[in-house]
């Protein structure tokens, strides 16, 4: 696997080494130059996949040696962050104008060079490139709740990491308009999320690229469009932007998960008319059950039914007098995809410790309901069970 190479330039060696220890641990083979002409060899020896460039420094400067870069044919295309104590808008203009693709102001911290960073890579690889120009491709699963509490994100999480396990790329999505539980459930931090996102753009301006600015990578591989993460504000997303997220979010992997909210809107019914699939999650007791009914008739009314709906039964919790299967599938006007056991103490400890059960426990009960699920959703056709 290719380990990306990022190129600091400074000519002040601490301020090297500041940068260095803000990239620790994030995988990068880091590469040094103390001025401006050491840093145009090592461009077009190296051809480093990022290079961070000091503005102000002796000799060749950041600005000048920008330029530079730009016009040589061998490094041209290397993206460019500027870092730069000088902050009006005429001198971060400059930097952008002369061919930078972002900067970073003095001082900084660790956790804005390092997602800085990894935007810019990501955002400029030929994986990425390659998808930006491509037509949609990958499959759309929406995952809903017949009401609230059923485990949703819970299957969201674990089968779009059983779907990684299985090779495949993966985007998880929470098309939602306040704060959601992926981040947690994760161990991640939402340094950039939905709501940065609805923010800055308009619905005609929601593409891969920007889309691709505000995914965080998992350590599995695992691609996250993370929900708003600040309460007091919660992030309506408009019915176009919820169909241009979920299209262009379709050509950037083989598989796009959209963890949705029970409650109806129409940001989520045009996300659920845009799904190749819904799994519509119920546990099984009489409430679930008639929730589950409802919300396959508000289905109904938007146009979606037949074989692209199908039930899964998760056991959130040992429930007294559970509902057979014979008793749901009377109930209930889809077929059933899959049944989950209950496991609160695996799913506990996945809570605490950010590893969900695909990962921390994979042959658990628990765990190969989810990846059986997650096979049977890669088909053509995802049957009903037979049992």
């Amino acid at each position: 696997m290719h380990q990306p190479k990022i190129l600091i330039v400074d000519d002040d060696e601490n301020n090297r080494l500041v940068l260095s220890d803000a990239l620790e641990g994030e995988h990068y083979t880091l590469l040094h130059a103390a001025n401006g002409s050491d840093a145009l060899k090592v461009a077009e020896k190296e051809a480093p996949d990022l290079i961070l460039l000091d503005v102000v420094m002796a000799g060749l400067d950041g600005i000048t040696t920008l330029r530079k870069l730009k016009e040589q044919e061998k490094t041209r295309h290397i993206p460019v962050i500027m870092i730069t104590v000088l902050k009006s808008d005429a001198h971060i203009s400059m930097c952008l104008d002369e061919g930078a693709i972002d900067y970073i102001p003095k001082p900084f911290t660790n956790l804005v060079v390092r997602a800085r960073a990894r935007a810019a890579i990501r955002a400029h690889s030929p994986a990425f490139q390659r998808a930006l120009h491509a037509k949609p491709h990958g499959k759309v699963i929406g995952l809903i709740g017949a009401k609230g509490g059923v485990g949703t994100t819970t299957v969201a999480v674990n089968v779009a990491l059983a779907l990684v396990i299985k090779k495949y790329s993966v985007v998880l999505a929470e098309l939602r308009s306040d704060r959601g539980t992926v981040a947690s459930q994760l161990g991640v931090i939402p340094w950039i999320n939905l709501g940065s996102l609805l923010d800055s753009k308009t619905p005609e301006e929601i593409n891969r690229f920007s889309l691709g600015k505000c995914l965080i990578t998992h350590k599995t591989g695992l691609q996250l469009l993370l929900a708003p993460h600040n309460m007091n504000e919660p992030k309506e997303i408009a019915p176009q932007q919820s169909e241009n997220i979920v299209k262009e979010l379709a050509g950037l992997a083989d598989y796009t998960l959209l963890d949705l909210p029970f409650h109806p809107s129409a940001a989520t019914k045009t996300a659920l008319q845009h799904s190749n699939f819904i799994v519509l999650v119920l546990e099984p007791e009489s409430s679930s059950v008639t929730g589950a009914q409802a919300m396959l008739h508000r289905l109904q009314s938007w146009g979606i039914t037949g074989n692209s709906i199908g039930a899964l039964v998760v056991k959130h919790a040992p429930v007294t007098n559970p509902m057979k299967l014979g008793q749901l599938r009377s109930g209930l006007n889809c077929k059933i995809i899959g049944m989950v056991p209950p496991d609160p103490d695996l799913c506990m400890l996945a809570l605490q410790t950010g590893s969900p059960g695909v990962i921390s426990q994979p042959e658990s009960n628990f765990a190969v309901a989810l990846s059986e699920l997650a096979s049977r959703l890669t088909a053509d056709q995802v049957a009903a069970l037979t049992f």
